[in-house]
Order: structure tokens, then sequence, then C-alpha cells
């Protein structure tokens, strides 16, 4: 039987795993300016996590999650996002931020939801999210929406749009819900059966719903943006006019709700309009309420989330050009059997000068590993053979300069140390 990777999976090959790691460095790099440190959560949790964060009535939990029993019985989920693990591992180990410095964390790791694959929407995908925890104040909220923006502009991905939006807190929310279900009522039939039920439930959930009849019908709907609370009306002034001082630019669309239950006051995505119906590269907003919930101390936080899929198919979209990464730097090709020894211990000098280098098969000819190396942009070749060990001067081919030196073996790595910035 010949297998295949499960619908909804991929495999990332050698010659794609550049992609990846262009975007990785970048993460990396700007999380470090903003001093978040890396965190890591397990890849599945208990199932009641994300039926309390995420919320009961969202597509994801009604729809999307992987379930599964253990041996015990206890229920657990494969992690379909990852702003709730950070919630349960801040309120679990009771992790403090200070009075002068909220906790600044990001993470990156595989998720998995239940959904139709198509080109940029996976089963098991790949997201990288940030997380400010400890601290109200709007700067931090344009903050996160900052590095965000940030990421996608060093990385050159191309015509990204910023939206933003409150969703107010719970007590305007529950004012408003009164008004948006007495909207809602009155053409309650004509809804589809879920909005119909998300009506009692969780009416903002409505605006998440993909059937047009249902996006039709909402369109003149009362909007939270017009009733929030006077609090939560200034957090959101003041954080425009942070994202104003910070040069982001953003775009306010009173749409926007995100498809997660716990967010709170800001909401955000950034998105892009030449990738068809996956035009949200990610987003995120405020969670005040959340950590709390999950029976932690009442923690203010904001985060984003982003899926890397989407970011590496909207480069190649655009036509973007990864650079090569760093190819293998040293041949060491052995002339017989007698020299193998010397390559090996060649190869682990090499090695620990932190140059990279391998030993070719000392059965292939001269020839043909010298053409690997010009297929494969290997800098150098070094020949050994039995003239070679009586010597003590090896061959050191300079691959792309198209030619070779007699050189001391114990003075090959400073040989190749000087002459490898020039061939680069």
């Amino acid at each position: 039987m010949k297998y295949q990777a499960p619908r909804g999976t991929y495999d990332i090959l050698p010659e794609d795993i550049r992609k990846w790691h262009y975007i990785e460095d970048i993460i990396r790099r700007l999380t470090t300016l903003y001093n978040y440190s890396e965190v890591r959560t397990p890849i599945f949790e208990q199932l009641d996590l994300f039926q309390r964060s995420v919320g009961e009535d969202t597509d994801i939990v009604e729809k999307e999650m992987y379930t599964f029993k253990d041996k015990k019985g206890r229920d657990l989920a494969l992690r379909p996002e990852g702003t709730a693990s950070i919630a349960r591992m801040v309120a679990e180990r009771n992790l403090q931020s200070s009075t002068r410095e909220p906790l600044r964390i990001w993470y990156e790791g595989q998720m998995f939801r239940y959904s139709r694959p198509q080109k940029g929407r996976y089963r098991q995908f790949y997201q990288f999210g940030v997380e400010c925890i400890g601290s109200p104040k709007p700067i931090i909220d344009a903050e996160i929406i900052a590095i965000g923006w940030q990421i996608l502009q060093e990385a050159k991905v191309p015509d990204v749009s910023l939206e933003i939006n409150s969703v107010g807190c719970p007590e305007c929310r529950d004012k408003y819900n009164i008004l948006l279900k007495e909207f809602l009522y009155k053409d309650k039939d004509k809804y589809c059966t879920d909005c119909q039920r998300r009506m009692e439930q969780n009416p903002l959930r409505i605006f998440d719903c993909k059937n047009k009849t249902c996006q039709h019908l909402i369109e003149k709907a009362p909007r939270m943006l017009d009733n929030l609370c006077e609090e939560c009306a200034q957090h959101f002034e003041e954080v425009k006019n942070s994202l104003e001082m910070m040069k982001v630019p953003f775009i306010v669309n009173p749409e926007i709700v995100r498809g997660l239950d716990y967010y709170t006051k800001t909401a955000f995505e950034y998105k892009i309009n030449y990738l068809g119906a996956q035009d949200a590269l990610g987003g995120g907003g405020r969670y005040d309420g959340l950590i709390g919930y999950l029976g932690g101390r009442q923690t203010p936080a904001v985060g984003l989330s982003m899926g890397l899929e989407r970011i590496i198919l909207s480069l190649e979209k655009s036509g973007f050009s990864f650079s090569e990464e760093d190819n293998l730097e040293v041949l060491i090709i052995p002339i017989g059997i007698n020299p193998i020894q010397a390559s090996i211990e060649m190869m682990q000098k090499l090695h620990e000068a932190g140059i990279s280098a391998i030993v070719a098969d000392e059965g292939s000819s001269v020839g043909s590993n010298l053409k690997y190396c010009d297929k494969n942009n290997v800098s150098f070749a070094i020949l050994i053979g039995d003239n070679e060990l009586k010597s003590g001067l090896y061959v050191v081919k300079n691959i792309k300069k198209k030619s070779q030196s007699e050189v001391k073996k114990e003075e090959v790595i400073d040989f190749i140390k000087t002459h490898e910035v020039v061939v680069k």
C-alpha cells in the first residue's frame, strides 16, 4: 500500500523550507526588538479549554475541532488556535507581570481545524502569535498591531491593509445585543439555521456568517462601534491616535468582529485583495476577561496571530523571489580508500570551525563530484589522495573562481576562511 499525507496536510520539502525560514527569521528579529520572549505550549489541550474560551457557538468549536478521548476517557482536542493555550498557561502558572512591564511573549506552531482544504487553508496549518499580558493601556493594543504590520512590511508582502474596530466590553455589548436582536428578529426566518440559533446565543456571531443571504440581511444592522460606552469609545480613540503616531495606516471597519468569543474592545485584521476568499492574513484583539475566566487573576491582555501559509502564498502570488539559503561550503573528495580517515578528520575540523562540509563517496569519480559542486553551488572542494597524504599538501579547488591551490593540511581552514568572503 502506498501511503499519502492526510487530506488537508502537506510536507515541507527542502526546496521550500527556506520560505518558512525567511518569515520566521523576521518574526524572531522583530519580536526580540520589542522585548518579546518565545514560549511553547502543548499541541493538545483539554477540550473544555477551547469550548469555554473560543466559544461553544463558534464555527471552530461547532464544526472544526479535532477531538478525541485518551485511554482514560478524558476529552481532549488538538489546538485550533494559540491564544487559549497562552491564557491557560498564564492562569495555571500564575505568571506575573511587573507593575512596570507587562508580560511579552510570542509562539509559533501547528494548529488544527477540520475545514474544507483549499489554497491557503489547511487542516494542519502553522500559526504564530504575539501576546502582551498585564496592561490595559491602548498604546499596548497599538504596539501589538504595529508589530504585525511591521512583520508584513519587512517580509515585503504587497498591498496589505489594516482594518480595525471595537467590539466593546461586556457591559456595552449586552446593551448592543438587545438592539441587534430587535433588528434580526424582524426577518428571523430569512436567515440560515445557524444564524437563527446564534440570534439567541451570541448575535454578534452573525456578522461572521458566510451565507450571502445573511450577509445581505445584516447590511443595515446597528453597529457595535456606534453603541460603545464612554470608556470603550475613549479606548478606541486612543488606539487610533497611537497608531497614527506609530505611522501605521488603518481603516475603521465596523464589521470586524473576529471569529472568537473572548475578544473585548479592540479587534483588527490584516487583509490583502489577491487571494480570493482567503483575504485575511491574520488579526487579533484585546481579551481582558479570558485569563480570569480560565481560573487565573483578572488580567488585561491583547494579542495577534497570523498564518504562515497565507503569508508565503501572498508572496508567491506577488512574484516575490525568496533568497537562497546558505549552501554546502566544502565537499571533501577522498581519492581511493586510504584517504578516508584523513577526509573524516578534515570534515570534523571544518565543523569545529563552523564551516559546513561533507565527505564524498570514495567510490565516485573526481569528475562527478566536481559536477555536483557546480550544480549545488558548493564553494570549495578538497581533494585528498595518496600523494596528498604523503606530501601533507591538500588540493583545494575554488569552484566559483575555477582555480586550485595546494595547501598544507593544517592551513586548509584558514585558507577557506580567507577566501570564502570573496566567493560569496
